[in-house]
């Protein structure tokens, strides 16, 4: 979308790959004289735009209808279908205008984002927004959610926190499924076991921290349960306790290096979250029945 609009140095964020699909956003402030007219846009996603000033007037071309874009103050709301060819004219009247300048955030949502929410809320797929091309609204939700990510924006790569934008893009994605796509929220699973999506983020979270450095805390909140429901509910849906799960993974990522490389057993270890290569060969055997080097002999492609 910067690319387009010719704004090449636009801050951008994006989700982590333990977040859905794609998720990203991206600020967009300039003058209409840097833009002009934008290069098409088109993409397997919408767009979600939060005026942080207001905008100045200017023609939106969506498959090359046009759609005036007008009266769009700070705060207004815009949804963008890029499934459609869409052109941005951004040319000066000759008049000159005062409010040449823009400044906005867009909220990039891919349609593959969309079917996963909809998916793990059991609900049907998302194939549109309730929106009228180049028409704002008001919402107070997503315009709340998309300025609280606004400081992030402005502070270096470094200094990001990945789990806050992870849950700003969660929390505003399915708020738009919801609230513009029809999307029926399940409700709270009172089988004794994580809902899906639940179950998918903590496999995540633990996967992505194989020396255990996660915390029942940091699991059951991004599950939004207290711990003793969250430990409970994730014995019922694996079998396991969190830990017992983490130390079936890790050797079943050892196996999949053993039978695959030719990496000596001390890195295999270290890589799949063991403390050395003694702590590495005793779950190893205790879990497989058979030493890793034995297991090596035995399976080695």
């Amino acid at each position: 979308m910067s690319d387009s609009l010719h704004l090449e140095n636009a801050a951008t964020l994006t989700t982590s790959s333990m977040c859905k699909s794609g998720m990203g956003f991206v600020e967009l402030k300039g003058d209409r004289d840097d833009v002009g007219v934008s290069e098409r846009v088109r993409d397997d996603a919408f767009l979600v735009a939060v005026q942080l000033k207001e905008c100045p007037d200017f023609d939106l071309y969506a498959d090359h209808r046009l759609f005036p874009h007008r009266n769009f103050v700070a705060g207004s709301i815009t949804i963008y279908d890029l499934r459609t060819n869409l052109l941005y004219d951004l040319r000066p009247p000759k008049a000159g205008d005062l409010r040449d300048t823009f400044h906005a955030i867009d909220f990039y949502l891919p349609c593959r984002a969309l079917d996963a929410l909809a998916e793990d809320a059991g609900s049907p797929r998302i194939d549109e927004l309730r929106h009228e091309p180049g028409k704002p609204f008001r919402d107070s939700v997503v315009n709340n959610l998309v300025r609280s990510i606004e400081p992030t924006l402005a502070v270096p790569p470094e200094e990001r926190n990945a789990i806050f934008i992870d849950h700003v893009a969660m929390a505003l994605a399915t708020h738009v499924a919801h609230t513009y796509g029809g999307m029926q929220l399940h409700p709270v699973s009172t089988t004794g076991r994580l809902a899906r999506w639940q179950e998918r983020r903590a496999k995540e979270l633990l996967a992505a921290n194989l020396q255990g450095g996660i915390t029942l805390t940091e699991l059951s909140g991004a599950c939004g349960l207290s711990i003793r429901h969250f430990t409970r509910a994730f014995r019922g849906s694996t079998g396991m306790s969190p830990n017992a799960w983490l130390q079936h993974h890790r050797v079943e990522r050892a196996k999949g290096m053993l039978t695959n490389s030719n990496r000596v057993l001390a890195d295999v270890a270290l890589d799949c979250g063991f403390a050395d290569q003694s702590h590495f060969s005793r779950t190893f055997q205790r879990m497989a029945g058979v030493s890793p080097g034995a297991w090596r002999r035995l399976f080695r492609r």
